[in-house]
């Protein structure tokens, strides 16, 4: 069983062949942990929980997204359904698209209300830090909430900083071609390694669309990168997806 800890199979990119799609993954022994994000994201993902055995779900909002009601919406959602999600996000902080400092505080405003939303349901973290990446591993740290920062980008040394204090870093399918990806499989222990595509986003090959079976070739690349037999890479980072998420 392998895990793909990041998707958004809810997304229209899908609409023509998602049962096929899903399928796939289900064929190859993928678990997908889709992100519902926002109302519309949240309700569609509830569907597609009840069609598909293979999927797990979590629920959250874009840190671009900054329309109070649908802040408040997305929230009583995940309380509502806080019974059939593994974890809240993706949430988080993006100063990539957001460079305005009034909306850049209450980016961070907004993701306290999911971190102590977090810390009250007792789940986990899934964490958007575009270009953030040092002032969210702050913001966790003080918290003291479990994260698993998905595709991160920041330097080593702050990938490195986030895993000593407990967080988990997914690797996305890019690291066919991102240097910056390759250099974090190779320093960080795969203790603190987790599996993602960011499907439809992030493929092996730029520009194509994702899916779940691509995280085959990203284990390939940790084993050549780490020196490890494929199987090892498998089995650490499912049995690191499922203690993170609380799945057995």
């Amino acid at each position: 069983m392998l895990f793909d800890v990041h998707a958004h199979l809810d997304f229209p990119q899908f609409d023509a062949d998602r049962d096929q799609i899903i399928g796939n993954a289900r064929k190859a022994g993928i678990c997908v942990i889709n992100s519902g994000l926002g109302t519309d994201g949240i309700k569609k993902t509830l569907e597609l929980l009840d069609k598909y055995d293979n999927l797990y779900a979590t629920f959250g909002l874009a840190p671009t997204e900054f329309d109070e009601k649908e802040i408040k919406e997305t929230i009583r959602l995940i309380q509502e359904n806080q019974g059939r999600i593994i974890g809240i996000g993706e949430v988080g902080l993006d100063h990539h698209w957001v460079t305005d400092e009034g909306n850049m505080c209450l980016q961070k405003k907004h993701f306290c209300e999911f971190i102590n939303l977090a810390i009250e349901l007792n789940l986990p973290l899934v964490i958007h830090s575009r270009e953030a990446e040092k002032e969210t591993i702050d913001m966790l740290n003080e918290s003291k909430v479990r994260a698993l920062l998905h595709c991160f980008g920041g330097k080593k040394e702050e990938a490195c900083m986030a895993v000593a204090s407990g967080h988990l870093i997914s690797i996305p399918t890019s690291i066919a071609s991102s240097k910056q990806k390759q250099e974090l499989a190779k320093v960080l222990p795969l203790e603190s390694i987790v599996l993602e595509t960011d499907a439809p986003y992030l493929a092996p090959v730029p520009k194509t669309r994702n899916e779940p079976v691509n995280i085959k070739n990203t284990v390939r690349m940790i084993s050549e990168l780490k020196g490890v037999d494929e199987s090892i890479v498998e089995q650490q980072t499912t049995a690191n997806a499922k203690r993170f998420f609380n799945l057995k």
